[in-house]
């Protein structure tokens, strides 16, 4: 496409003739500018169309700085041109060894270089293929052009419209879909729960709906003339930082208050009856403030009112980005304690509403099970709102008074966020309560399971009937459990993203619905016997979408006699007086996994590998002191987690042996219950962007009845047990993190 005209004059040589024929003069020049800079334009401006703001203040200002953005990036275009011609008096030797070697510490730098080489490469292809079209388009419009020359054009403009085709069919490819390994989906026995009901089935009770606020709410008329209830507002702005500034103004000037003057908004679903009903508080993460996450659990509130809960979804939209300014300009800052600090004031309000007798709600609340429900940031918030309501202050500030002291009684994190808000620099501490935590594989905002850390953190001392589990969801993204998030978890990489991994939307409520469900039925309405969901998702077979599902659970009926944490010393247990040995593994040490992104869980686990081919058969024992007696009779559990961290590799299987003080032995195999799958692969953009899978090591508790030794060996005591073993036997090669080997005690 050089600008050169040569003329008339006959090419001399090859190399002049396909110079003289690609000589296509100015006008493909201006034609390839201008096609690239509409092609790049339809791509930068679709981003915001394919993730559109939920009102007219979002779309200007969002359009607005995308506009900015734009212009600003052309003209630093034109400063880098202008700057590369000053570049070119540099001599040659020292501007390619400069160059050469910054993009060698940039690969030193670079987590993963390949992605960043298959970034550059797809940019490249699409600005190719723009200038190839535009450069046909603009020689084609040349009066006087030489048949040769035409022809080049016609080719050029055939070839570049073809990669425009293909680089369009590519932006619109939901990407390549994961096709779940055979042994995943193996139909089993669901006779664990017969007799009980479908937790994500419609209930016995007609539902009622209201919502309750401020009245001013200028965007939202359920929250403003036509709001239900009136409420007062409360001050949060000590808890929160930035918000100045021109996002501030912008801010402020959309919702018409400061956060000193917060609102206590809500959409509330109620069972028709006198109660008293337990009250289940939901509350959103962040999003964009105008696009309004709280309508966002209508169908959890539909489904537990019509199953004798109050359900009231909390908004706190006035906390969340204010959109593609802040990400340029910067705004609210560390805000979480400000969302759970929220969520106790709703459930003040609630208390006041059940103690007023001629209120519509006066003895309709139980107040002694109430559940806290958050998802992302709104899951952080929920364990800080359990965490602050029992303290007399803030913890980082004790100015700000608290007098709360309610009986909440379980909290669920749906793919929560955690350490946004870390209380005296640390973490939040959750203890005797009972604690839920839902994470999705394919969840490209949280990306690692970071509510496992709480799970992890979560302690039971009082002797209370306290449960927790941790369920892993194989397909799950972030947004789908809020039905106005969707499938685009990151919706500035909506283009890249690959969602072909992702599980259908209705599917993904129906997961949250059985085990969000199930888990409020145990722990409020007291119904034990669906923790068994927990213990082995394929009880609840046929109420869940086919997939796989990994749970972790622990209860306040579980003695752990190894939890690895209590010293450095690899052969001392928990258990005062017990012993750990390890005969011919290629691994063992004790450290916390690694999970997604780099991040650790807060617990301590064992990790052993073994590998029959180099050291021969292996094994991994826990020797319990003389005078440990269960007092089971045979009616307890051994239970223990276990994590894969093989990847893409068929599941594990190993022996589990116990021995009493008679030297009687009983063993069973882990894949009595199920394997231990390997980790579940997610690619997050599509190739060619990003060709290797992500993954990370997830728990799975194991939990073998005693009886069912007994069954092995009658002769067996397992009241009176010398030795836990692990024996490697049945997989030839392994790397497993192990943890929580325990007692279940009922």
């Amino acid at each position: 496409m050089s600008a050169d005209n040569t003329g008339s004059r006959k090419p001399a040589t090859v190399m002049e003739g396909l110079k003289h024929a690609f000589s296509l003069g100015p006008y493909a020049w201006k034609g390839a500018a201008y096609i690239l800079l509409a092609t790049v334009a339809t791509v930068w401006f679709g981003t915001f169309i394919g993730s559109p703001p939920g009102s007219v203040y979002g779309w200007l200002v969002n359009l607005s700085f995308a506009v900015i953005i734009g212009v600003l990036s052309i003209l630093l275009g034109h400063l880098i041109v202008l700057l590369l011609t000053k570049f070119q008096r540099i001599p040659l030797f020292y501007r390619w060894v400069l160059v050469g070697t910054i993009f060698l510490l940039i690969n030193l730098l670079m987590q993963s270089i390949l992605l960043v080489v298959n970034v550059i490469g797809a940019i490249l292809f699409l600005v190719a293929a723009a200038s190839l079209v535009g450069a046909g388009i603009g020689a084609l419009m040349e009066r006087r052009l030489e048949p040769l020359k035409r022809r080049v054009a016609v080719g050029m403009l055939l070839l570049g419209g073809l990669g425009l085709i293909a680089a369009a069919s590519w932006f619109v490819w939901d990407g390549p879909s994961y096709q779940l390994p055979e042994f995943a989906v193996e139909e089993q026995s669901v006779s664990g729960l017969h007799g009980l009901d479908n937790p994500a089935e419609e209930g016995p009770y007609p539902v009622l709906t209201l919502t309750y606020g401020s009245g001013n709410d200028r965007h939202r008329p359920e929250y403003g003339e036509d709001v239900d209830l009136r409420t007062d507002s409360v001050d949060v702005a000590s808890m929160v930082k930035g918000g100045g500034g021109i996002t501030g103004w912008l801010r402020n000037n959309f919702w018409g208050f400061h956060l000193t003057e917060a609102p206590l908004n809500a959409r509330v679903w109620y069972p028709e009856g006198d109660g008293p009903f337990p009250l289940v508080l939901v509350v959103h993460g962040n999003h964009t403030m105008d696009n309004f996450s709280d309508p966002g659990y209508d169908y959890l509130g539909d489904l537990l009112a019509s199953r004798g809960f109050i359900v009231a979804s909390v908004d706190q939209n006035f906390l969340n980005t204010a959109g593609f300014a802040e990400y340029i300009l910067g705004g609210l800052e560390e805000e979480n304690d400000a969302r759970g600090y929220l969520l106790l004031e709703h459930l003040a309000l609630w208390h006041r509403w059940n103690s007023k007798e001629d209120h519509a709600f006066a003895h309709m609340i139980d107040t002694d099970n109430i559940a806290l429900i958050g998802h992302s940031r709104g899951g952080e918030a929920a364990a800080i709102a359990a965490a602050f309501n029992d303290l007399p202050a803030h913890p980082d500030d004790a100015a700000l008074h608290f007098d709360f002291g309610f009986n909440i009684s379980a909290v669920v994190a749906i793919a929560p966020s955690d350490g946004q808000y870390q209380p005296r620099k640390g973490c939040t501490p959750l203890e005797n309560i009972s604690y839920l935590v839902l994470q999705g594989a394919a969840d490209a905002d949280v990306r690692s399971f970071a509510g496992a850390s709480q799970y992890d953190r979560v302690a039971f001392t009082d002797g209370g009937d306290h449960f927790k589990a941790a369920v892993y969801v194989h397909g799950a993204n972030h947004g789908q459990f809020n039905t106005v998030w969707g499938r685009t978890d990151l919706p500035g990489s909506l283009w890249f993203l690959n969602r072909g991994d992702i599980m259908p939307g209705e599917e993904q409520k129906t997961v949250a619905e059985v085990f969000i469900g199930g888990f409020l039925e145990a722990t409020l309405l007291h119904r034990g016997e669906y923790k068994q969901l927990f213990h082995n998702p394929l009880f609840g077979g046929d109420w869940l979408p086919e997939g796989i599902y990994l749970t972790q659970h622990s209860s306040s009926a579980t003695q752990h006699i190894a939890n690895f944490e209590e010293d450095l010393n690899l052969e001392t247990a928990t258990l005062p007086g017990g012993r750990l040995k390890g005969e011919n593994l290629s691994t063992w040490r004790e450290e916390p996994p690694t999970m997604g992104g780099g991040r650790l869980r807060d617990a301590v686990g064992a990790r052993l590998g073994w590998d029959h081919d180099q050291l021969g058969p292996a094994s991994y024992s826990l020797q319990l002191p003389e005078g440990f007696d269960l007092n089971l009779e045979g009616a307890g559990a051994l239970t223990f987690a276990a994590a894969n961290l093989s990847e893409g590799q068929d599941p594990l299987d190993f022996t589990i042996m116990i021995k009493d003080r008679a030297g009687e032995k009983a063993a069973l195999t882990l894949s009595s219950i199920a394997p231990l799958l390997p980790q579940l692969p997610y690619r997050m953009f599509k190739p060619p962007l990003q060709v290797n899978f992500e993954s990370e090591p997830v728990y799975t508790t194991y939990t073998f009845q005693l009886s069912d030794f007994r069954a092995e060996n009658g002769a067996i005591d397992p009241g009176n047990l010398a030795e836990i073993s692990f024996i490697f036997d049945r997989s030839p090669k392994g790397d497993i993190f192990l943890d929580d080997i325990g007692f279940y005690m009922p």
